[in-house]
């Protein structure tokens, strides 16, 4: 069970039943397709999904983020959907939703500056490769762990939504596997820059793990980037904000997948320094809030737990 912190009950019994009908989502789809994903790509899936149900004016805008959801899990977003707006899931879904939204942006600036190669690490049930037709030549490599691209592949085609030319699927476990060879053996090209995502990913890994991969980034061609996310040094936050992410991390350990990572965001930077981005921008909630959530009266905002970074590599 999990121990009261100090959030409203109602909140804690919502998280309960959340995680009991993932844990019975996960079966399904086991039993359906003999595969069983990671819980997080599923509940990002459902969150992007949500925001299309539930926002308005939308933030991100995702048209195959329902289609590819009922393709993974028995009735999605059914219920009361006014549960989705307590105040933790929907500090969760403006982060969701807004990590994504400045990644895909910050890859439209990158295309327009000439670079013809995404990678999306850790994509789950990402669906920008399939809106996304991508005329200019562009690649788009997607990098996950296996068993999970097997299942994301099974919901692709019971959601008739077809695999472009232009894409590549990458297994790769980042605790185990070489990134560097996984990618080269999918046709990338290090010798030309690239632009990377890599969203939800970098609280569940450790810390040696995640540096390995920023020091693969950085030692490619100038032009090259990436945006990624990560929680916040605990000890950092607000109370409120501390209490919440206690229970967010309390859940994903109980489901396998404990946060194991945490960075201080003065400390971070100067790492990313020092690994040869001389381009880098941490965002923080106030300049996400104002960037994409300014002017909504719905209450849409994304808190301090997490953070979003832009690292890039320039002459």
């Amino acid at each position: 069970m999990l121990i009261n912190i100090g959030i409203d009950a109602a909140l804690i019994a919502f998280v309960e039943r959340a995680v009991m009908h993932s844990e019975s989502t996960q079966e399904n789809v086991a039993s359906r397709s003999g595969l069983l994903p990671k819980p997080t790509a599923l509940r990002v899936a459902t969150q992007r999904a949500a925001h299309q149900v539930l926002d308005n004016p939308l933030v991100f805008d995702d048209p195959l983020a329902m289609k590819i959801l009922r393709a993974a899990e028995d009735g999605p977003l059914s219920g009361d959907l006014s549960e989705y707006n307590i105040p933790l899931l929907k500090g969760l879904r403006a982060s969701v939703v807004v990590r994504s939204k400045l990644a895909e942006d910050e890859w439209d600036r990158s295309r327009q500056c000439g670079i013809r190669q995404y990678v999306i690490l850790g994509a789950g049930l990402d669906t920008f490769a399939y809106r996304d037709p991508c005329r200019d030549g562009s690649r788009i490599f997607e990098v996950d762990l296996p068993a999970t691209q097997q299942w994301k592949r099974n919901c692709l085609r019971i959601a008739g939504i077809e695999e472009p030319a232009y894409l590549s699927f990458v297994p790769v476990d980042f605790e185990h596997s070489t990134l560097t060879d996984a990618l080269a053996e999918a046709g990338f090209r290090a010798d030309e820059p690239a632009f990377f995502s890599w969203l939800g990913v970098t609280m569940y890994l450790e810390e040696q793990a995640i540096m390995s991969t920023l020091r693969f980034i950085a030692s490619l061609v100038p032009g090259s980037g990436v945006v990624f996310d990560y929680t916040v040094q605990p000890s950092l936050l607000l109370p409120r904000e501390r209490k919440a992410m206690e229970v967010l991390a309390a859940r994903a350990a109980q489901g396998g997948e404990p946060w194991k990572t945490f960075f201080d965001p003065t400390s971070l930077t100067k790492i990313l320094h020092s690994l040869g981005f001389n381009d880098v921008e941490d965002y923080g909630p106030e300049q996400l809030n104002g960037r994409y959530f300014s002017g909504r009266t719905d209450g849409l905002r994304k808190s301090g737990v997490s953070r979003v970074v832009y690292a890039g590599v320039i002459e």
